[in-house]
């Protein structure tokens, strides 16, 4: 006889483990199904707030990327109320852009030749797969191996004075 709720004055009811396990199974994807609910809740205002800061992030970029053309223009009007044709402003500013581009792109280029494989993420994932797999690597690490034949020295357990 079980006793179905935690009155201990209650007298325990006739239910079979079947009974107990689909009331807890209901109980349990109720559970499931409530949080899923409240998940998507929570992820549609995130969603919401993430496209107002998409919008408002376009517009600024656009409305800098405006400015900037602006600012461009009038360095090469400075440039031509300088004495210079209004073509040798232009092209003196176009110039000057092109070398920053040809530099920037140069500190790229040498960064992105830097980069290497993760060579240790890619050993341990072999090494798992091949766990996995059943087989053994020729350069691991056996439970028999000792510590001179993994490190090649000699440890004592006696703290020296």
């Amino acid at each position: 006889m079980i006793n179905t709720t935690n009155d201990p004055t209650t007298p325990p009811t006739q239910r079979s483990i079947g009974e107990l396990v689909a009331s807890i199974k209901d109980e349990v994807l109720g559970v499931v199904h409530h949080e899923i609910d409240i998940a998507k809740k929570e992820i549609t205002g995130i969603a919401i707030k993430a496209g107002v800061v998409a919008a408002c992030a376009a517009v600024l970029l656009f409305l800098l990327l405006s400015a900037w053309v602006m600012l461009l223009f009038a360095a090469a009007s400075g440039l031509q109320a300088a004495g210079l044709p209004w073509w040798a402003s232009y092209l003196i500013v176009a110039g000057v852009f092109i070398v920053v581009a040809a530099i920037a792109g140069l500190v790229a280029f040498l960064v992105v030749k830097k980069i290497r494989a993760p060579e240790t993420t890619i050993d341990t994932a072999k090494g798992a797969v091949d766990a996995v797999q059943g087989k053994r690597r020729s350069n691991a690490v056996s439970y028999d191996d000792t510590f001179d034949e993994l490190y090649g020295k000699q440890v004592s357990a006696r703290v020296s004075e």
